[in-house]
């Protein structure tokens, strides 16, 4: 997200992504009815709650090369000064490189899980966001990895998170609350939240049922249903939210850059990454389950 004060107090701010459920965790502007709205034009909505005198503009696009006829001469010479929260080094060295040219004073600020920083920029006065280089980045803004994978390592650890989800992390809870409930139990209401607590006693019963009755055939159902759920309905209510001609509120296209519009797959056994999908899934759930 970023934010540039101008002239008359006005306050602009700027975010492409929308918000999920992992953003609620770590802010005070977003609540759970929030999930699925833009992340900038419910923060401004919010602001102006809080006090309704605030003079605030929201925008939905990313800031950088290929918006420039948004975030033109005009509106970086209309500001006074610039804050940075983004989730990537590309956009932070754009937006300093622009705060330098226009000489806008640039507060850059980021967090990554309990870490944070904070760094104040005077142009032609203090060191230049890119005058130093970051070390490299241990892991991948969540937000980044749930709404919009772009490069291959987003999609490598995308892949890595629903293996977990599907293969791991359910059947080792599994295993926790039949060896020990009351354990399990006591660990489970001190870790997580409410929700996080019924998803995974939900996860727990529905491995249980299984076990009783599943054979092989119903494994290949689940496989069915993963490969549906993943890789079909998703992306079809996706692309109902968001057509391939959606437009931001400031009239971008929507899925520009970085964001591509993706397409659903109409499963076909003759696929052979199709069909190697549903052996492995029904394998693994298969093993999970003790079934040959």
């Amino acid at each position: 997200m970023g934010i540039g004060c101008g002239g008359s107090g006005l306050v602009q701010c700027t975010d492409n992504d929308n918000i999920e459920v992992s953003n609620l965790n770590r802010q005070f502007l977003f609540r759970g009815n929030n999930v699925g709205h833009s992340k900038s034009e419910v923060a401004c909505k919010i602001g102006k709650e809080m006090n309704p005198q605030l003079n605030v503009k929201d925008f939905q696009t990313r800031v950088g090369s290929d918006t420039e006829e948004v975030f033109n001469d005009e509106f970086w010479e209309s500001l006074n000064f610039v804050v940075n929260a983004v989730d990537n080094v590309k956009a932070r060295l754009y937006v300093d490189s622009k705060c330098v040219w226009y000489n806008k004073p640039l507060l850059e600020s980021g967090t990554l899980g309990t870490k944070a920083n904070s760094q104040m920029i005077v142009p032609h006065k203090t060191q230049c966001y890119g005058d130093s280089q970051d070390p490299p980045e241990e892991s991948i803004p969540m937000c980044t990895l749930r709404n919009f994978p772009n490069q291959i390592e987003h999609c490598i650890e995308w892949g890595r998170d629903m293996f977990n989800k599907m293969f791991t992390d359910s059947p080792s809870n599994t295993s926790a609350y039949l060896t020990n409930s009351g354990e399990f139990m006591s660990q489970l209401i001190q870790n997580n939240t409410v929700t996080a607590q019924k998803n995974a006693m939900e996860e727990i019963k529905k491995l249980i049922d299984l076990k009783k009755t599943a054979d092989f055939n119903r494994c290949i159902d689940l496989a069915r249903e993963h490969f549906e759920i993943n890789f079909n309905h998703s992306i079809r209510n996706l692309l109902n939210m968001f057509p391939h001609d959606a437009k931001d509120k400031d009239g971008q296209a929507f899925w520009s850059g970085p964001k591509r519009a993706p397409s659903p797959l109409t499963y076909d056994p003759k696929n052979p990454n199709h069909a190697m999908f549903i052996s492995a899934c029904a394998n693994l759930i298969a093993f999970n389950l003790g079934i040959p």
